[in-house]
């Protein structure tokens, strides 16, 4: 029995030492069946030259981790794909990422590996180790992508982006409608916008995008493309002559099915047409760089216009003018209300004059606006809102409002006019008034106090109050001071009053800081709200506005060319400087772009508002 016992214990160590090395063989062989690998499809590169790496692995995996590439610029990447493939009857499965990458500086370096999890162990790539030397010049950087693209089997025709406008000729202010259209026969894997369009000239209004690029059918010059609308602005020219629309610049990536080669063996099963299918290749991501043409517009001048209450409105419009009370006292405040509606360049249109007598005191109009923006234009209602108090009373009369357009329609000025406003002024408000109510009811108050005037005498202990004086006291020379000091606060009031009037350059100086932090408390209440949108464009119009008014640079003329020269010709520092442009190319490519950008909203704000301030130090001294 003994011996019966230890023959079982040997046949059962036997067994599970055979076991144990079967699995040993099994994982060797399954391990030694996993490959991750590393390439880079150029060696050595140039500095600035497009290179890629790719990371292969010959089963399906997760968690890819890719190496910092610290010393290189990620242009793209990963982009993953897929491919399948027979051998000897059995199909295999690989996956690969891959990434676009340049280099800045010459020298030696090293890429460490990447890491994925199979069968819930990690596996490591091998390293890299990338020679970078000096570009040659003798092929441009046109030439070199075009022949890139040429590798890739991408021809010139096959992406493109363009621009088109529905108008070539307009009159300065008329809109137009500029169109930019992604074109492609390829698949595309992403896209990306990297250079806006300069609109020097044009004063410009984006129009709403869908966020994913929906791609259409459309037939051009003959071929049959699917076209995906970029990005939709209303352009108002604001100056007379040829104007150019530049181009828009971007990137794709393209993914591009490469098919199997042929072999030269006739027994080859592979050689069959069958296998020749974009399925049983592999796929390759290619990023393209696409470029718009220039577009030139001819703009015309506006006929000569003598009548003052042209304002620069170009359309069809209609006029309503009300005030909210036609009976009031003296000091008593007025409303009136002026509402332009119709369809134009609404946004661009300005006060019309009020002519209102000696006096009534009347106060810059409050200005609001209900506009809907679509591709046929600007269409709603801008309203303006005085407010008139007439300090005397009397029979007065204010003038009817005028308000003068160019009918697009017509081709000829019209001019749109109010009836007069008849306004009754009578007595005066406020404690002047309650004052004269109380002088014309003295005698109903005497005669309530008759009987009243003697009093007894009292009667018990007799206290008296130490007597104050008056004259001379803290009181009386606070009294007597401020008349003087109201005198010294009014002229100076009607000092600068007088200089606001007579100088328009100082008076958009004197409101440019308060308009900027107004802008700035609107751009925070929307980054609570999370409408990043309008974020943006309240940043850029702090920006500019501050700029303009402070500079005293048109709008029409407020271009980052004309910006950053007036900033220099008042020696702001050229840090400064990179940073305002900077910030306005952030916020405007953050609007036209929000796929590309992943900016912190809060952050934004900041440097906007330290901007204005350093902005502000600089042109005071």
């Amino acid at each position: 029995m003994v011996e019966t016992k230890a023959i079982k214990i040997k046949h059962k160590s036997l067994f599970a030492g055979l076991v144990l090395l079967l699995l040993f063989f099994t994982t060797n062989i399954f391990a030694a069946e996993i490959t991750f690998i590393a390439s880079v499809n150029k060696n050595p590169v140039g500095t600035n030259e497009q290179f890629s790496i790719t990371y292969t692995l010959n089963t399906q995996g997760s968690n890819f981790q890719a190496p910092t590439f610290r010393d290189f610029n990620v242009l793209s990447g990963p982009n993953q794909s897929t491919s399948m493939q027979f051998i000897n009857g059995n199909m295999s499965q690989s996956v690969s990422f891959t990434y676009y990458l340049t280099a800045n500086s010459e020298g030696t370096f090293r890429i460490d590996p990447a890491t994925i999890t199979v069968n819930g162990g990690k596996v490591k790539s091998n390293t890299l180790t990338i020679n970078v030397v000096k570009s040659q010049k003798a092929q441009s950087g046109a030439q070199q992508q075009k022949s890139n693209d040429a590798d890739a089997g991408i021809s010139s025709n096959s992406v493109f982006l363009r621009v088109s406008v529905n108008k070539s000729s307009v009159y300065r202010g008329e809109a137009l409608l500029a169109t930019y259209k992604l074109y492609t026969k390829v698949n595309l894997v992403n896209y990306s916008i990297d250079k806006l369009p300069a609109l020097n000239g044009f004063w410009s209004q984006e129009l709403k995008m869908p966020q994913q690029l929906e791609l259409t059918t459309e037939n051009y010059n003959g071929e049959m493309y699917r076209v995906g609308i970029v990005k939709k602005v209303l352009l108002f020219p604001q100056q007379s002559g040829t104007l150019t629309i530049e181009p828009m610049e971007g990137s794709c990536i393209a993914r591009i099915q490469t098919q199997r080669k042929r072999s030269n063996n006739p027994f080859d099963i592979f050689n069959d047409p069958f296998f020749n299918d974009p399925f049983f290749g592999s796929a390759q991501d290619v990023k393209v760089n696409v470029k718009s043409l220039p577009v030139k517009i001819t703009v015309k001048d506006l006929p000569q216009e003598n009548d003052n209450a042209f304002k620069g409105a170009i359309g069809s419009f209609s006029l309503q003018a009300t005030t909210d009370n036609d009976k009031v006292k003296a000091n008593d405040a007025i409303n009136l209300k002026i509402k332009i509606s119709g369809k134009g360049n609404l946004k661009l249109i300005d006060a019309p004059e009020v002519e209102v007598p000696t006096d009534f005191e009347k106060y810059d109009p409050k200005v609001s606006d209900n506009t809907n923006i679509s591709e046929s234009g600007v269409s709603g209602s801008k309203t303006f809102e005085y407010l008139l108090i007439p300090r005397h009373e009397g029979e007065y009369t204010i003038d009817p409002i005028k308000f003068t357009y160019f009918d697009l329609d017509k081709k000829q000025y019209e001019q749109l006019q109010s009836s007069a406003f008849k306004i009754t002024v009578k007595g005066i408000s406020g404690d002047a008034s309650a004052a004269q109510s109380v002088a014309t009811s003295q005698n109903k108050t005497d005669i309530k106090l008759l009987g009243k005037d003697i009093s007894f005498i009292k009667t018990g202990k007799l206290t008296t109050k130490p007597a104050t004086t008056f004259y001379l006291s803290g009181l009386y020379y606070l009294l007597v001071a401020i008349p003087f000091a109201a005198l010294i606060l009014l002229i100076l009031y009607i000092r600068k009053r007088n200089r606001l009037a007579g100088d328009a350059e100082y008076m958009r100086s004197s409101r440019a800081t308060k308009m900027a932090h107004k802008r700035l408390s609107i751009a925070k209440k929307m980054i609570d709200a999370k409408k990043d949108d309008a974020f943006y464009e309240e940043i850029s119009k702090a920006i500019y506005g501050y700029a303009s008014d402070k500079l005293n640079i048109n709008f029409s003329e407020m271009t980052k060319e004309n910006l950053r020269q007036k900033l220099i010709n008042r020696n702001i520092p050229d840090a400064l400087t990179e940073r305002i442009i900077a910030t306005i190319d952030l916020c405007e490519l953050a609007r036209y772009a929000p796929l590309t950008q992943n900016n912190n909203t809060q952050s934004i704000y900041t440097e906007a508002a330290a901007i204005i301030t350093e902005l502000e130090n600089y042109l005071n001294k």
